[in-house]
C-alpha cells in the first residue's frame, strides 16, 4: 500500500502542484499543525485548500490526528515537546493511521503535506512515515528533485546525520559496548524528534 509525503518549503502552487500530479496524486492530507506562513502565503490552510480543490484534489485537513503540536499535550514530555513515541499510542493519532488505510483501500493516491522540504526535517517522516511503515505502508517522501526516498532511505540518512563517525573503531567497541545499527536509528530518531519538537513549538500561531 504506497502513500506519499511531501514538504511545500517555498515553492511556487504550480510547482507544488506539478509534483503532485507526477506521482498521480489526488488526495493531499495537510498534516501541518500550524498551517500558516508569513512568507508562504500561498499555503495557508484555506488559500491551499481552495487552490487544490479547484484543481480536482481532494483535500482533507488531519492536524488533530497526525501533527506534532499536538492539542491535547498528553505525550508532551518535560522539554515542552511531543515524544513521538508516546504520540504513536494516542487514539487520536491511531484513528489518524486508520483513516489513511482507508484512504487508500477506496483507491486514493494520497499525499500527506508538510511544511519542510527536507523530510528528515519534518514529523511527515520522523512520526507518521515511521508509524505508517510499521503499519505495513510502501512510504515514499518526493524530494525536491521529484525523486523519491523510501523511509529506509530515511534511516539511512539519519545515521549518516547523527553517527557520521559510526564505521570508525571505538572504546565502545573494543569492550563490546558499541551500539547496534538499529540502537542508532531509534536514538536518530529521537534526536530528529527533539529538533523538530524545539522548532514547532516555537513557532508562532
Amino acid at each position: 500500500m504506497d502513500i506519499f509525503t511531501i514538504g511545500h518549503s517555498n515553492y511556487t502552487v504550480e510547482r507544488l502542484i506539478d509534483m503532485l500530479r507526477h506521482y498521480h496524486i489526488n488526495c493531499v492530507v495537510d498534516i501541518r499543525g500550524t498551517p500558516y506562513s508569513k512568507y508562504n502565503i500561498q499555503f495557508n490552510k484555506e488559500t491551499i485548500k481552495e487552490t487544490l480543490i479547484k484543481e480536482g484534489f481532494l483535500y482533507i485537513y488531519m492536524a488533530k490526528e497526525l501533527a506534532a503540536k499536538r492539542i491535547n499535550k498528553e505525550s508532551y514530555n518535560s522539554k515542552g515537546y511531543s515524544d513521538f513515541e508516546k504520540v504513536v499510542d494516542e487514539e487520536d493519532f491511531k484513528k489518524g493511521i486508520k483513516r489513511l488505510k482507508l484512504g487508500c483501500e477506496k483507491g486514493y493516491n494520497i499525499a500527506l503535506l508538510g511544511a519542510m522540504q527536507d523530510p528528515l526535517r519534518c514529523h511527515r517522516s520522523i512520526l507518521v512515515g515511521r508509524a505508517l511503515r510499521k503499519a505495513g505502508f510502501n512510504v515514499k517522501h518526493i524530494l525536491d528533485d521529484y525523486s523519491l526516498a523510501s523511509q529506509e532511505n530515511l534511516e539511512e540518512n539519519i545515521l549518516d546525520k547523527y553517527f557520521s563517525d559510526r564505521g570508525q573503531v571505538t572504546m565502545e567497541a573494543l569492550i563490546g559496548n558499541e551500539k547496534t545499527e538499529q540502537d542508532m536509528i531509534e536514538e536518530g530518531y529521537r534526536l530528529a524528534n527533539k529538533e523538530i519538537g524545539y522548532r514547532i513549538e516555537n513557532l508562532k500561531d
